[in-house]
């Protein structure tokens, strides 16, 4: 028996919106017999599909709960293909109109163990999640089923859009320049093609470049001045690496190659003449993005310009120690190293009056202007 005033929701989430874009069924469905009939036409759609399985599970944990007397309801939400931010937002308003149409104590959430626990967090800060329920899918272990299991993976890779891209795109992409530079008697190049290509698609997906770019184009106009900034800042730091590079004397970077232990020797020589030649570029390339990142904060009114302004200031006085370590670097003479002392000093008093009285009266002012 449950203690008096206390009602639950069994609530069982497809996060990519399997029920609607398989069995054609909208969102939220409540009550058992809405539920029922929703998880037998997805079912039928798609015998395999594994939400059918887990609607099925709420069912039964409702009857449960119903022949213990607990007051509770049955409910069905779904969120979108996309399974990202939108899917997140559908399910948020979905659960959002749900709880408030009646008194709720917690949610009881079904789960095929899948994506759709990404949600808990979301159901979390409207309603407290009182018992969490998985439903896995049971196998046989026989050779033959493992091999079926396994070939429905492999169609996953192959027809599902959020999968193929990386399977089966950036495979085919490398194997289509890989041929036409063979075919063109660079077959060097092909390798090295190939890495670019690899290396590139794990850097974009391994740092979420990806998403962060989907996530900037969303925001509109402002979306768009950061992205700009981002690419054009990216651009101009790596036309200030390659600069750096063709900086550093022929002669000398000729003799290190030739004879490793030179760089003992010249190594310092070399760094020096390499800050040198990229820092201007690449300092150029972090102030751009920085810049665009204010002009957004500015544009929408947000306080975090001043953090902004803040960074493009301390470009500013890193600039001059960083140079002069550069001279120092190549020269190593005595004027070399009181004008390195000396920037170092400057910019340490700098950076003090910065951080200790202009910057913390400009977040003071930027908070009392967001109230």
């Amino acid at each position: 028996m449950s203690q008096a005033g206390e009602k639950y929701l069994v609530l069982c989430v497809d996060r990519d919106d399997d029920l609607g874009t398989k069995a054609k069924v909208k969102s939220p469905v409540v009550g058992r017999d809405a539920a029922l009939a929703a998880a037998s036409k997805l079912a039928l759609a798609d015998p395999e599909e594994a939400d059918a399985n887990a609607i099925f599970a709420a069912v039964k944990k409702y009857d449960e709960l119903a022949r213990a007397k607990t007051p509770c309801e049955v409910a069905v939400v779904c969120g979108d293909p996309s399974r990202g931010f939108e899917a997140d937002r559908r399910l948020g308003k979905q659960v959002s109109s749900l709880l408030q149409g009646s008194d709720y104590s917690g949610v009881v959430l079904v789960s095929d163990g899948g994506e759709d626990e990404h949600v808990m967090p979301v159901i979390q800060s409207i309603k407290p999640i009182v018992s969490v329920q998985r439903v896995a899918v049971k196998h046989s272990q026989t050779v033959e089923e493992t091999y079926e299991v396994l070939g429905r993976y492999v169609r996953m890779l192959v027809y599902d859009p959020h999968y193929s891209k990386y399977a089966l795109g950036v495979p085919g992409l490398v194997l289509v320049l890989a041929g036409i530079l063979i075919v063109a008697n660079r077959a060097f190049e092909a390798g090295i093609a190939s890495l670019l290509v690899i290396g590139g698609a794990f850097l974009v997906r391994g740092f979420g470049i990806d998403r962060t770019v989907t996530g900037l184009l969303h925001r509109g106009p402002t979306g768009f001045l950061r992205f700009f900034s981002l690419v054009a800042g990216v651009i101009v730091a790596i036309a200030g690496l390659f600069t750096g590079y063709v900086t550093m004397p022929a002669s000398i970077v000729n003799l290190v190659t030739v004879q490793p232990s030179e760089i003992l020797v010249y190594g310092g020589v070399l760094a020096g003449y390499y800050l040198g030649g990229s820092l201007d570029l690449v300092w150029a390339g972090i102030a751009i993005y920085t810049a665009g990142a204010l002009l957004s904060h500015v544009a929408r009114e947000s306080a975090r310009w001043t953090r902004d302004a803040f960074v493009l200031v301390m470009l500013g006085i890193l600039y001059l120690p960083l140079q002069t370590f550069s001279v120092f670097l190549v020269s190593g003479t005595a004027r070399s190293t009181f004008l390195l002392v000396s920037a170092v000093l400057i910019g340490l008093a700098a950076i003090f009056a910065l951080t200790s009285v202009i910057y913390p009266r400009m977040r003071t002012r930027g908070t009392v202007e967001t109230e």
